[in-house]
């Protein structure tokens, strides 16, 4: 078993996200090896986004089947782990990726575009996602965004951390929806992955100045992120502006 793990494929990885992922990978290997096809990282450590310490490190396993004994072998991994930023990885089968291409394409285009398969199987690289899908989960998703926003300003009540705490999450979130809105637009170009590209590719695709999410990107670097209340109202002001304007051109795309 240990000769299988040697053969983790941590080119490129960032060291501190090197040594997390390999003693994770080595503990799921060697716990649950009958069931495992393969482990891939995503997210912001693939993208020269990634702050160690601050952010995440997530990761996909996928199962030739899911039963709650393997479960049980992944949760108590995940509970030292935790403490390291490595989030619970998600967990899939290769026919569950398949038959739910259509209902998350928005996340089936991101792990696409943005993963390393360190160990077996590569499921993500070949991905089909189809554009009408794409289309209709990011008009969904927007929308939903508007609820979300209107449901924590009134939920803040004026409170200026809760709203600070808002514009962080909501932030988060965007980035994925980005890539697939400018996926929609430029099918015959490849979606930028890193922060930084992604709000410069949206401004030249869709015509419109991203300033404001840079704000809150340097907001987020910063060790105790704080905002005046007039600074959070015009930040909120500013998003909910933004994501309203995007529902409306997703809702006008042709299908």
């Amino acid at each position: 078993m240990e000769n299988q793990v040697l053969r983790l494929d941590l080119t490129g990885l960032a060291p501190p996200v090197s040594e997390i992922i390999c003693a994770f990978a080595r503990e799921i290997e060697a716990g649950i090896h009958p069931h495992l096809e393969s482990i891939a990282v995503t997210g912001s450590c693939l993208t020269g986004d990634y702050l160690p310490g601050k952010s995440d490190i997530n990761s996909v396993l996928v199962l030739t089947h899911v039963t709650l004994p393997v479960l049980d072998v992944i949760a108590t991994s995940g509970k030292r782990y935790g403490k390291k930023r490595l989030r619970s990885p998600l967990i899939m089968t290769r026919e569950y990726i398949y038959r739910s291409l259509d209902v998350f394409p928005i996340e089936f285009l991101d792990m696409k575009l943005i993963h390393q398969t360190i160990y077996g199987i590569d499921h993500f690289s070949q991905l089909e996602i189809d554009k009408s899908m794409l289309r209709l989960q990011c008009e969904r998703d927007l929308k939903a965004r508007l609820i979300n926003l209107r449901q924590g300003y009134l939920s803040s009540a004026g409170n200026n951390k809760a709203l600070t705490a808002l514009l962080l999450e909501a932030y988060n979130g965007f980035f994925p929806l980005f890539r697939a809105m400018f996926h929609l637009v430029q099918i015959h170009k490849q979606p930028p992955v890193s922060k930084s590209s992604v709000l410069l590719a949206l401004e030249s695709a869709f015509d419109m100045p991203m300033d404001i999410l840079r704000e809150i990107q340097a907001l987020k670097e910063k060790s105790r992120p704080s905002l005046s209340p007039a600074q959070a109202h015009r930040l909120f002001s500013e998003v909910y502006r933004i994501t309203d304007e995007f529902s409306l051109k997703m809702d006008k795309l042709p299908e």
